[in-house]
């Protein structure tokens, strides 16, 4: 049995190098600082899975104390063999089409249904019902895909910065007020002003990730019963999110109080909190816990069990029936898999285009009542290693005889095979170092191919220290325009699946806003796109 073990995990292992290679890279962004201790690149930048390490490990260890309790418990049959082959069939086939798209979220998930459909294999359904906690409990190392992670976390940390600033003013009658990601708060002694960032990682979606999957834990270890397992589970959610309410509202009171040097980034204060906030929650799940337990008792309910993974209990297989791990035919189709994947992975980097970009943009544009002359800007050889292509043209446009009046940025990334070259904005503008204080949609009457229509955009407001950027985008995938980025991305894969032209497009203007007046940035942001939309329209393929 240990050989069949060993010999397809290796074979799953090496199947999902590609994945979790990629992911990896997601989870430490700052792995590679090698100036920094390891403590701090695991936390640094916006490392949302740093728990993802650790999932593995306690999902081997719970399956070994399953493995000391019941062992192997088999029950084969014919229905439970050809569902298991199913799945089994199914999930090879999704992983090896999602890395072939490169998408390494679908890909990892379609892995854990290999292994489910395995388990059903080996020993049928007393099998998968024993080892299904391990099983789904790795589902918490796939990272999300970066796009949702991206949308999700803006909201909670308005969500999260409004709320704490309602206790702030309310309990604690702290004068603050929030602009975006900033906390503004009075003066000092010295009638300097004090401002409090709001990282992206204290926004809630670190906790609420590393916590649904402690809370999981939590509820399959928990004294609770039934269906108030599932209930401490779906409680992680909200209790993620007064926590970090709670955090956020402790770092301003200690920012109007002690300094914003205490609270900020790297502040003692900052630190601490970011311990605290994962032992006020799981003094929090205690609570709920004995509270279900109290009621349990009041209304005289057996809802009490003392038993760690008590449901093992009553799991029975056949006596006479070893769970079959060493199956030629399944170790057969697991090493063509491992190396198709690997195959696909080693595949050579898409050709750049070339040339496309830079054809569809003019040098020289009038916008408004000004004429704008441009020169080109150049992306650094990293960036291009990213985007997996050439082809694009970044031009800066400024006023003909117009010195000190604002101009602004035009970029075009093309890409006709692959889907990073149209990345999300949002993703790159946080990378360099950029708060996002504002961002939604806007409509812009272009009158593209005589239709009329209002074209939609996407507007991004980011603040660096002073220095504020006005951004206003869209993507292009075919004939059709969206601000979505995962309906953008899904339509160049269908039609790269499909063997059609897979073309996409990122266009994105900037404008760099002069002495605090947003809206005048806004307005030649506007005014460009409707001057220079229709133009890439009918020159971009």
């Amino acid at each position: 049995m240990c050989v069949g073990l060993i010999v397809s995990g290796a074979l799953i292992a090496i199947a999902g190098y590609g994945t979790f290679s990629r992911v990896w890279v997601q989870w430490f962004p700052a792995w590679w600082r090698r100036d920094t201790p390891l403590l701090d690149r695991l936390s640094g930048g916006d490392s949302y899975y740093t728990h993802g390490p650790l999932v593995p490990v306690i999902a081997v260890a719970i399956a070994a104390y399953i493995y000391t309790r019941v062992g192997a418990p088999a029950r084969r049959t014919r229905g439970s063999t050809l569902l298991g082959w199913l799945v089994f069939g199914f999930f090879l086939f999704s992983h090896l089409l999602f890395t072939f798209a490169s998408v390494t979220f679908a890909s990892g998930v379609s892995l854990l249904g290999v292994l489910m459909g395995l388990v059903m294999i080996w020993g049928g359904r007393p099998l998968v019902r024993a080892y299904a906690l391990p099983i789904a409990l790795l589902f918490f190392m796939v990272p999300l895909p970066l796009a949702w992670i991206d949308g999700i976390n803006f909201e909670l940390k308005l969500f999260a910065s409004r709320s704490a600033l309602w206790l702030s003013t309310h309990m604690f009658s702290v004068p603050a007020v929030v602009d975006g990601s900033y906390v503004l708060l009075s003066p000092d002694a010295d009638g300097l002003p004090k401002t409090l960032v709001i990282e992206n990682v204290c926004g809630g979606l670190r906790s609420i990730i590393a916590l649904t999957f402690f809370a999981a834990l939590f509820a399959a270890l928990c004294r609770a019963t039934g269906v108030w397992r599932w209930f401490l589970l779906m409680m992680a959610f909200p209790v993620a999110i007064a926590c970090n309410v709670a955090r956020i509202t402790g770092l301003i009171v200690a920012a109007h109080h002690l300094g914003t040097e205490v609270a900020g980034e790297h502040g003692w204060f900052h630190d601490l909190s970011g311990i605290l906030v994962f032992a006020l929650a799981l003094a929090l799940m205690f609570m709920l816990e004995s509270g279900v337990l109290l009621a349990g008792r009041i209304l005289k309910r057996d809802w009490f069990d003392a038993r760690l993974l008590g449901y093992l209990n009553t799991i029975e297989g056949d006596k006479n029936t070893v769970a079959r791990t060493l199956h030629p035919g399944v170790l057969a189709v697991l090493m063509v898999t491992a190396s198709m994947s690997l195959y696909l992975v080693n595949q050579p980097e898409p050709e750049a285009v070339g040339g496309v970009a830079r054809a569809v943009l003019p040098t020289r544009v009038e916008v408004g009542d000004a004429t704008y002359t441009s020169g080109d800007l150049v992306l650094d050889d990293k960036v291009l290693a990213i985007l997996e292509t050439d082809d694009y043209v970044y031009r800066r446009f400024a006023r003909e005889a117009g010195r000190g009046e604002p101009g602004f940025d035009l970029l075009i990334v093309f890409s006709k095979n692959n889907r990073r070259g149209t990345h999300s904005p949002e993703l790159c503008i946080q990378g360099g170092g950029e708060k996002i204080i504002s961002k939604g949609p806007v409509t812009i009457d272009t009158g593209l191919s005589g239709s009329g229509e209002p074209l939609g955009m996407r507007e991004v407001v980011s603040q660096d220290g002073r220095r504020m950027v006005y951004y206003l985008y869209v993507f292009k995938s075919g004939d059709s325009y969206t601000t979505n980025y995962t309906r953008q991305q899904a339509m160049i894969l269908l039609n790269g699946l499909l063997r059609r032209e897979a073309v996409g497009a990122l266009i994105r203007l900037t404008v760099t806003v002069q002495d605090e007046d947003l809206e005048a940035a806004r307005r030649l942001a506007r005014d460009a796109a409707a001057r220079l939309m229709p133009i890439i329209d009918e020159n971009l393929p």
